[in-house]
């Protein structure tokens, strides 16, 4: 079963990523993270370039990272195409080397936790502290496990007809963790992917970020600055280096 950031992903086509929803999370990062003009930025699990493209899109310096090829193929054909410039590197965010140090980084829609063949990748945090200059702030976004669990989908199909994806989820208690099982159906094939990223609680998020040494400057239940809620179901936290 291919990994879900491999070529072909449903990732690439997800139906919930449109431009309005990339554009408000951008508005509310920006408002977080006290960029100057043309700041150097650095956004890890970067993906097909949504978040890189729209901050560069803004006059901003942005280096994306991930580890999939896939996705940096497809953020560099977007880039080319959006006529910005963005510089994307294949690094995990836990093994990347900074040449100079960021005036901000973002970590957004679930890249911290993800979980491969080799091990969980928490270790991002600490390298993301050691990348940024000092006065710079990190924002990092995640699930929180009680509101996730409790809206867990077990079963979930996107499309109809003869083209479309169906999704299986299952927690796994033990681990803390969820397992997405997706196929993609069409006429010709059908294609398995899997995905495995571990839930977190505000208490283990916040710890995380201060272990690494990041001040802790605020903690949001949504993109729209909601207080974070126990039924609020993504945390965004905002750290200081």
């Amino acid at each position: 079963m291919a990994n879900f950031f491999s070529e072909g992903s449903p990732f690439l086509h997800h139906p919930l990523l449109t431009p309005e929803r990339t554009a408000a999370e951008v508005e509310f990062a920006m408002s977080c993270l006290a960029l100057s003009p043309g700041a150097r930025l650095l956004d890890v699990g970067c993906g097909f370039g949504r978040h890189s493209i729209e901050l560069a899109r803004r006059g901003y310096q942005v280096v994306g990272i991930d580890p999939s090829a896939a996705m940096i193929a497809s953020a560099r054909e977007r880039a080319a195409a959006a006529g910005v410039a963005v510089h994307f590197v294949r690094a995990g965010g836990e093994s990347f080397t900074a040449g100079r140090p960021f005036d901000a980084a973002i970590c957004l829609f679930t890249t911290l936790g993800q979980i491969t063949e080799s091990g969980e990748n928490s270790g991002l945090v600490a390298n993301v502290f050691a990348a940024l200059r000092p006065g710079a702030r990190f924002l990092v976004e995640v699930p929180q496990r009680e509101a996730a669990v409790a809206g867990l989908k077990a079963a979930e199909q996107f499309g109809q007809g003869e083209r479309y994806t169906a999704v299986t989820r299952h927690f796994d208690p033990a681990g803390n963790s969820v397992t997405e099982r997706f196929a993609v159906v069409s006429p010709e094939e059908t294609r398995h992917y899997l995905l495995r990223y571990r839930l977190y609680t505000w208490p283990e998020l916040a710890n995380l970020l201060e272990a690494a040494g990041f001040t802790l400057l605020a903690g949001y239940g949504g993109y729209d600055g909601r207080p974070l809620a126990s039924e609020s179901p993504i945390m965004l936290a905002l750290g200081g280096k």
